[in-house]
């Protein structure tokens, strides 16, 4: 039985082959972004002029603009400190008309059809982020997991060692003090992490977090604010998209470089459901990758280049003391960091516990059975997908399979079969529900043959298996099609392990009721208990004891693996 491993782990798993690790080194190598790309911030024009006006005094400006300030201000009856901030905004409006006419009108107050075709490119490459995105919202901690490979491999590699029992604790068995130990382990190689290791891991966390935030701008909803006019441009009101040009100027504002350990983390967790995907050219999808990811880091830069947003930002809120949003900038991140491998160590540690207790469940059905190995399944049509999957009533199937084909037919049912044949029942519900017990019992190995025959190639599931992954390209709706099909084999299976069970806790109650019962039991005795089978009697009513005792070992085996594979 395989057990079910954590989407990091699945990933980690179709990454481990020294082919693939070639594959990500040339992928690494690619994938370097030039500088050029890159927005530096600094010299952005959205940036221009924004603390001078800030922190222009009246006191600054010139005698005849001071009186004419108080003068405006006395006879208005408004303080000239709101006086002086509506003339600076009104130099920024005048600075705006002079330099980015063809962004803002300023006489009309209207952003022009230029500015909406910014906006219409950078919602584009918003839509390529957020598609990225996905997996990082869905779990922050893997990303800073698979990153940490990039950025500092060998604490990587020893906290892989450390989180896993199964490599570091091969041959241990579970103990609280044995786990103890390993989270131990795991805080010591914590504080390997360098200071450059975490500067850079830092950086990758500032980055990915403020383009979250750039996903989360509503640029969708200034761009439906613009209306066509006569001459089919878009135009629209400075102040209807003025709380969007806040969050905008805000994120833009102190936009960042993206790191390339970024951009191979989401692009190798955006393909995470296709690795195994034997038509997947990893090599070709990172090439378009890139491609896509430098138009898109040139869409943001060419946007903070050629618009000032946020004078732009003061003018349309018509506050000089407008200021950027806070926005959070990663600085848990290794909260999130050593929160996300001891995660994985609890993962690994549960499964390779309950793998323990399978193993050694494994030797009592052994035991029992008389057996050196478990039958297994002829055909595992899962295994040839691209899609990882994991069969989890394997174990109960494989021990059913080997019980009907050895020690039912052996040992079990020729006793059985002579307490029907011979038994003189004195309940009649209890002779058909045992006839009935009986007949099922009889049916279970050929059930077990059937669904393993229907596994074949030549098989319903097995074909349907080859259908889905040979005529299907690994897409969404292939993965779930693949997903589907196997719960309903997982259903077919427990189905028949249900039945089983059940039918075997019948017996039980009823051989309980042949040996120990009495008249006015629901379970009664059998009237020829005591003679059935003549001279052989005594040795008889022994071997019913010992199927009944093999009966409830079977039981309690088979309700532990079941428990076993919920967990799995």
């Amino acid at each position: 039985m395989n057990p079910q491993y954590s989407t990091f782990d699945k990933l980690v798993d179709s990454l481990s082959t020294e082919e693939a690790q070639m594959m990500l080194s040339n992928i690494a190598d690619s994938m370097k972004m030039s500088a050029d790309i890159q927005t530096d911030s600094q010299q952005e024009p959205l940036l221009m002029g924004g603390q001078v006006k800030k922190e222009a005094r009246i006191s600054d400006e010139p005698f005849f603009i001071r009186f004419f300030l108080r003068l405006k201000s006395f006879f208005k009856s408004i303080p000239i400190e709101t006086i002086y901030e509506e003339e600076l905004i009104r130099r920024i409006g005048k600075d705006l008309q002079r330099n980015y006419k063809q962004y803002i009108n300023i006489k009309l107050n209207v952003f022009t059809d230029a500015f909406y075709e910014l906006l219409r490119e950078l919602r584009k490459t918003q839509l390529f982020f957020t598609s990225l995105l996905s997996a990082y919202d869905s779990d922050k901690g893997d990303f800073y997991l698979l990153a940490s490979s990039f950025v500092a491999p060998d604490v990587y590699a020893k906290l892989m060692y450390n989180t896993d029992p199964f490599s570091a604790a091969a041959g241990s068995d579970a103990t609280t003090n044995l786990r103890a130990d390993f989270l131990k382990k795991i805080d010591d190689t914590f504080s390997l992490m360098t200071a450059d290791y975490k500067t850079t891991m830092y950086q990758a966390a500032n980055a990915i977090e403020w383009m979250r935030h750039f996903c989360d701008l509503a640029i969708d909803k200034a761009v439906l604010k613009f209306m066509q006019d006569v001459s089919a441009a878009h135009t629209c009101s400075v102040y209807l998209i003025a709380t969007e040009l806040d969050m905008l100027a805000s994120v833009l504002g102190v936009s960042k470089p993206i790191p390339d350990v970024v951009l191979q983390t989401l692009f190798l967790l955006s393909k995470q459901d296709r690795l195994n995907d034997k038509q997947l050219n990893l090599s070709q999808e990172s090439v378009e990758f890139i491609s896509q990811a430098s138009h898109a880091l040139e869409a943001i830069k060419g946007f903070s280049v050629k618009v000032p947003i946020l004078d732009l930002a003061r003018y349309a809120s018509k506050s000089i003391h407008w200021q950027a949003q806070q926005l959070e900038a990663g600085e848990n991140w290794f909260q999130l960091f050593k929160a996300a491998w001891k995660k994985r160590f609890n993962e690994r540690w549960q499964l390779w516990a309950a793998e323990q207790k399978r193993l050694h469940l494994k030797q009592e059905m052994l035991s029992l059975l008389k057996q050196e190995q478990l039958a297994s399944l002829m055909y595992k049509p899962w295994e040839n997908v691209w899609l990882t999957l994991h069969f989890r009533r394997e174990f109960s199937l494989s021990f059913l399979s080997s019980f009907f084909s050895t020690l039912y037919p052996e040992t079990l049912q020729p006793v059985l079969k002579t307490l029907l044949m011979e038994g003189n029942f004195y309940r009649r519900e209890n002779l058909a529900e045992y006839t009935n017990a009986f007949t099922v019992l009889e049916k279970q190995h050929s059930s077990i043959a059937t669904f393993e025959s229907r596994l074949s190639p030549e098989g319903e599931i097995g074909a349907s298996f080859i259908e889905l992954t040979e005529r299907t390209a690994a897409t969404l709706k292939s993965k779930n099609g693949l997903e589907t099909l196997m719960k309903n084999t997982e259903t077919d299976a427990k189905q028949i392990i249900a039945s089983s069970l059940g039918t075997l806790k019948t017996l039980i109650a009823l051989l309980n009721g042949f040996i120990e019962g009495n008249k006015n039991s629901i379970y009664a005795p059998l009237l020829n208990w005591t003679i059935i089978q003549g001279p052989h009697n005594i040795e008889f009513r022994a071997q019913v004891e010992n199927v009944k005792n093999i009966l409830q070992k079977t039981v309690v085996l088979l309700s532990e693996a079941e428990k076993i594979e919920v967990d799995f």
